[in-house]
């Protein structure tokens, strides 16, 4: 018996060692090469995360609370020093909420590159939450037929910040509306589109999936022209407005 506790214990000091060990060769965020920082401000850092088939990220810190969204279909292994790995099949357009302060790797199950968009929160978040009811936002539509109409859903909330997704199927508009906060737009199908300003003035606009944008508060509409449904995610901030520092 007293063996079988001695060895016990020397399995978990061993378990801990090596997780300090791997901590401490964790490398930044930044210096990881799966992840591009693309903006930089007061409120964020937005990467945008790409992995070959089968393969691992270097084990990488996360300091700051994120948000990510999903490009794409993902089946990937998280592996959080100190943890056991868990497997995440992750849906095209899904967005979740994590807290900061772990370092891990991430690993590509499947055929195709894993993409999506992380987005560190520098400023701190408090009662986060998931919106589960009433998360359809009431938007104006002049077609009669519904499944031509702009849907807006809310995503996720705190008191800093509101996530929401955008879907404008062919040739719908977003009626005027405003972002009373600096917001992030990440693009997460290819993007037709042209953006109508408060006094009328049309800007085209042609976006890959994954394409981030920074946007100072704006009254605006939005108009898909292209010929397959558009779906945008945003992040937007409850206070001043921050100067956006594209890399």
């Amino acid at each position: 018996m007293q063996f079988a506790l001695k060895a016990v214990k020397a399995a978990l000091l061993l378990t801990a060692f090596l997780a300090a060990a791997q901590e401490q060769t964790a490398v930044e965020i930044t210096n990881e090469p799966g992840h591009h920082l693309v903006i930089s401000n007061a409120f964020i850092r937005a990467f945008d995360v790409i992995v070959p088939p089968k393969a691992t990220t270097l084990v990488h810190r996360h300091n700051y609370d994120y948000v990510f969204v999903t490009l794409g279909d993902s089946d990937i292994t998280n592996s959080r020093v100190g943890a056991q790995p868990v497997k995440l099949q992750l849906k095209d357009g899904e967005v979740r909420y994590t807290l900061g302060g772990f370092a891990h790797s991430a690993t590509n199950n499947l055929d195709r590159p894993f993409h999506n968009t992380t987005i560190e929160l520098l400023t701190k978040t408090t009662n986060e939450s998931a919106c589960t009811g009433s998360c359809t936002v009431e938007v104006a539509c002049k077609s009669a037929d519904k499944s031509a109409c702009p849907q807006v859903q809310r995503l996720l909330s705190a008191d800093q910040w509101t996530v929401t997704t955008l879907t404008l199927p062919p040739s719908a508009t977003y009626e005027q509306h405003s972002h009373a906060g600096s917001h992030l737009s990440v693009a997460v199908t290819d993007l037709d589109i042209r953006v109508i300003s408060q006094n009328g003035q049309e800007t085209a606009v042609h976006q890959k999936v994954g394409d981030l944008v920074w946007h100072d508060p704006v009254v605006h509409s939005i108009r898909n022209v292209g010929t397959k449904p558009a779906k945008i995610v945003s992040l937007e901030f409850k206070g001043t407005a921050a100067t956006s520092s594209p890399l």
